[in-house]
């Protein structure tokens, strides 16, 4: 967490064309390319949840799914989104840095006079840990539209009309605010991880394990502080 604030001073930097153009870069592939598996996962995640709890637990529909809304936005969805991401983005934004410094191309940059931590790192954090809250919300809505077509069959217009009546602005809050850490805490330790390495061409896949491992460690770490705050 100390380099999330070590990087506070930095946020200037986002008004330079260049950054801004990483920024969307990083979106664009830790947060677009993972849309359809996150609409995937929400899909089945609601409809076997609701399935659960209107099956074997005899919730009705309205109660199911307004349970179910609760444990998607609020632990469910953050947690199912930094997990994809730790597997996608944290691996290869921890190889791609690892290789950058075997390679000697950091070195480069710093002789020329562009920071690292502004042109490389500061994207990075900021675009995994947008694309984790976004991807969140996304996975977490449907969950709910899952569940409406699981529970529903053709008459989903009418059950996804409903859905306002079971989602609380809290709930979307939440998810928001606990996916957002989740990411930024996986991106920063996929960067020093890669940054960390030393300068062998073996030491790049272990990069790449070292920050899943850490990353996984960090966002249940994590979330059970604020389980425990909450």
């Amino acid at each position: 967490m100390s380099q999330l604030f070590k990087l506070l001073p930095l946020l200037g930097q986002l008004r330079r064309p260049p950054v801004r153009r990483v920024v969307l870069k990083q979106l664009y592939f830790t947060g677009n390319q993972a849309a359809w598996i996150m609409l995937l996962i929400g899909v089945a995640l609601g409809g076997i949840v609701l399935l659960m709890l209107h099956g074997q637990y005899g919730q009705s529909r309205e109660a199911s799914m307004r349970l179910l809304a609760t444990l998607s936005f609020r632990d469910i969805s953050p947690l199912l989104a930094a997990l994809v991401l730790i597997a996608r983005s944290s691996s290869a934004v921890a190889s791609e840095l690892a290789a950058m410094r075997v390679h000697g191309e950091l070195d480069s940059l710093a002789a020329v006079g562009i920071p690292v931590s502004s042109y490389i790192v500061l994207p990075r954090i900021i675009g995994i840990g947008l694309s984790s809250a976004l991807l969140s919300i996304y996975l977490a809505s449907a969950s709910l539209v899952g569940a409406a077509l699981v529970s529903s069959g053709w008459e989903i217009g009418y059950q996804v009309r409903r859905i306002d009546q079971v989602l609380q602005f809290g709930l979307v809050l939440q998810c928001l605010g606990k996916s957002l850490l989740f990411g930024l805490a996986a991106a920063a330790l996929a960067c020093w991880t890669g940054l960390r390495v030393a300068p062998y061409v073996t030491e790049i896949p272990k990069a790449s394990s070292s920050a899943v491992v850490r990353s996984l460690l960090a966002v249940f770490f994590i979330d059970l502080v604020w389980v425990l705050l909450s």
